[in-house]
């Protein structure tokens, strides 16, 4: 399930998450997780900067600590697999209607892009996964995964989405025994989510 409320991520430094995982592992602090979060959102104000709960603050930073650490552990098999997958959240289409003119295929669950705006980020983030070799599916949700795992054959996925659903993702693609990789989205919501070009340009070795 998707977090109770919205965020929008783009008031923090784009490195602040990482820099934190550094200090987490340097200090050996994974046990004391829950304490080093609430810590680190009340010393940098994140829910003031974010606009939100104390308390929900604190679970996107531990959420999004924990997908920086799964993310290094994974590091090396990531980059040494050959099938690689790109699964794309629907909601950051630049329409949600008729508009958008990508075919959607209901034995996978996924839509197709079929690029026809060039500042949609669906259409821009299929276009970066093409490039590096992933094969892209545009996800209407997360259930749409084991349709995915079950008829194509892969050996890592990369995701984007919110920090609560890539954490459920990662669960299910590492049961497959997947090499996994998590890009954020840095806006939440149903519709006009964002995350990070740059981003996602460095996931995708």
């Amino acid at each position: 399930m998707a977090y109770s409320f919205n965020y929008d991520l783009a008031m923090l430094p784009r490195d602040f998450f990482k820099d934190i995982v550094r200090v987490v592992d340097r200090r050996k602090l994974h046990r004391k997780l829950g304490a080093f979060s609430k810590n680190t959102v009340r010393k940098f104000r994140v829910d003031k900067l974010l606009g939100i709960q104390l308390e929900d603050a604190i679970s996107i930073v531990e959420d999004l600590v924990d997908l920086q650490i799964k993310n290094l552990v994974h590091e090396e098999e990531f980059k040494n697999a050959n099938e690689k997958i790109l699964l794309v959240p629907h909601c950051c289409r630049k329409y949600m209607d008729w508009r958008c003119k990508a075919d959607f295929d209901p034995d996978v669950s996924s839509y197709f892009c079929n690029h026809c705006s060039p500042d949609c980020l669906a259409n821009q983030a299929t276009e970066l996964g093409k490039e590096n070799g992933y094969k892209v599916f545009i996800l209407p949700g997360g259930s749409g995964m084991k349709k995915i795992f079950e008829r194509m054959n892969c050996d890592a996925v990369s995701g984007i989405a919110c920090p609560e659903e890539i954490k459920l993702g990662l669960k299910v693609a590492e049961s497959k025994g997947l090499a996994v990789r998590g890009i954020p989205l840095t806006k939440n919501g149903c519709a006009n989510t964002r995350f990070n070009l740059d981003s996602l340009k460095e996931a995708l070795v």
